[in-house]
């Protein structure tokens, strides 16, 4: 299916706000220190339900699948099924959470499943089935929250009719940056770069429909407090007119005992320098740019592997074979072992709300060379654990590339200090950081009530 371009029209609704959003009303009613959280799938390793539970805030988390790993049934049950089962139920369990604090909706995420892999299936309708099911979950945990009388945490994709339902403001967990500054961008790459129609027109920015597009412009408006993964993020909803002090920058973590260097397999620097590229194979993440960085290098001393699934057409890789090679499917071991094997991750990604495997790759030792609208800003200082460039720029990819080849002790260093950096972000360390945004933005709210109160 070929999706429309967002007319001019539809750009100046949105940015105008000509869909205003619902006008948040008081509830009666003190509200307690409790959160109801609500995002479907493993989103961030339910590192943020994990977070609220630890600190005793956690009233209810709204989810789509959820396996209950701390029920004696349930894992005697995982026990029996094959190897691949166990690993998708682990996959959708976090045994530290209470399956007790979950409030699940199955047949949403078995519908969710079930859409995304309908072969033929239009994406237009794919995804305006995919917002039905993403706003059955907001109004339940709209429900919940306002019905405990407690405070609603939720992700971006079901804010708006989380909100709604509630019936006043809550806190926003914005994964990508603001809808606006994504169309913008994805629309400027679909003009430049036709030939990479194929994924670009796939982007749930361009294939949404305009009104379900209308309802994510809307979510950052009717948040009372914003928690985003990257500057960048920060920076796109300042554009659209959110104030910086509602906005709480909180980068995510890593496994460093999963992701870590090896101690077996020492870099030899008189060898080709080996690029790795992890992420889908589309041009959000600037897959075309890197390949043309290659072309500017010309040279044989260098190697790029690209773990990831093909979205774009292969011809674009087509003058590369002897120089590219594509790995679709890896697992987790695979993965660990091609950061650990390689010298430089490169991941030129035009629009990122945060990019995990920048720090997957700094936890392995690997130094990086990404752009200013990703979290490498957050994470690294330019020369130091790897390189900052400007997005849509393979002229700078190919001249940190070409000093990487011409700098092997130098790089060795620099992922040494790219691994020390990683060590800085750790899950535990975010769960800290939501959880304190959290408390913090609960103290001031309760503080206001009191003082309105007092007023009366």
């Amino acid at each position: 299916m070929t999706t429309t371009l967002p007319t001019r029209e539809t750009q100046s609704a949105a940015a105008t706000l000509d869909v205003q959003p619902p006008t948040p009303h008081e509830v009666s009613g003190t509200r307690s220190a409790k959160v109801v959280l609500v995002h479907s799938g493993a989103r961030d390793a339910y590192q943020v339900s994990l977070a609220l539970f630890e600190r005793g805030m956690l009233e209810s988390f709204v989810t789509d699948l959820f396996w209950p790993s701390d029920k004696r049934r349930a894992a005697s049950f995982s026990r029996r099924l094959p190897a691949k089962l166990q690993s998708l139920l682990r996959q959708r369990s976090e045994p530290r959470v209470p399956s007790s604090s979950v409030s699940p909706c199955g047949f949403v995420g078995l519908a969710t499943l079930l859409l995304e892999k309908l072969p033929g299936a239009p994406i237009m309708f794919r995804r305006s089935m995919m917002r039905y099911a993403d706003a059955i979950l907001g109004r339940h945990a709209g429900r919940l929250a306002r019905r405990s009388k407690t405070n609603l945490l939720s992700y971006s994709y079901y804010a708006y009719d989380a909100f709604r339902e509630y019936g006043r403001a809550g806190m926003l967990f914005q994964l990508h940056p603001h809808p606006g500054t994504m169309r913008r961008i994805l629309t400027e790459e679909l003009e430049a770069n036709p030939d990479c129609a194929s994924s670009l027109q796939q982007e749930w920015e361009l294939s949404l429909p305009e009104k379900d597009f209308n309802h994510l412009v809307l979510e950052p408006t009717m948040a009372s407090h914003i928690l985003v993964a990257s500057s960048f993020t920060k920076t796109s909803l300042i554009e659209h007119g959110i104030s910086p002090s509602q906005i709480s920058v909180v980068p995510y973590g890593v496994n460093l005992e999963q992701f870590r260097p090896s101690e077996f397999q020492p870099k030899d620097r008189a060898s080709r320098l080996n690029l790795l590229f992890v992420g889908r194979i589309n041009q959000r993440k600037g897959v075309k740019y890197l390949l043309q960085a290659l072309q500017l290098l010309n040279r044989d001393d260098v190697h790029l592997t690209i773990c990831g699934r093909v979205v774009d057409d292969l011809k674009l890789f087509d003058a590369f074979s002897s120089q590219v090679t594509i790995r679709p499917s890896v697992s987790a071991e695979e993965l660990v072992d091609a950061y650990q094997t390689s010298d430089l991750f490169v991941f030129p990604s035009v629009a990122e709300g945060f990019g995990q495997v920048l720090l997957e790759a700094m936890a392995c030792g690997l130094p990086i060379l990404s752009t200013t609208r990703t979290a490498a800003p957050d994470l690294i200082e330019h020369g130091l654990q790897g390189f900052i460039v400007e997005p849509r720029r393979p002229d700078l990819l190919a001249q940190h590339i070409a000093w990487a080849i011409d700098h092997r002790k130098e790089l060795l260093y620099m992922g040494r200090q790219a691994r020390l950096r990683a060590e800085r972000f750790t899950w535990p360390h975010f769960r800290n950081r939501v959880a304190d945004v959290v408390a913090e933005f609960l103290a001031s709210e309760a503080s206001k009530q009191e003082g309105r109160n007092a007023d009366v």
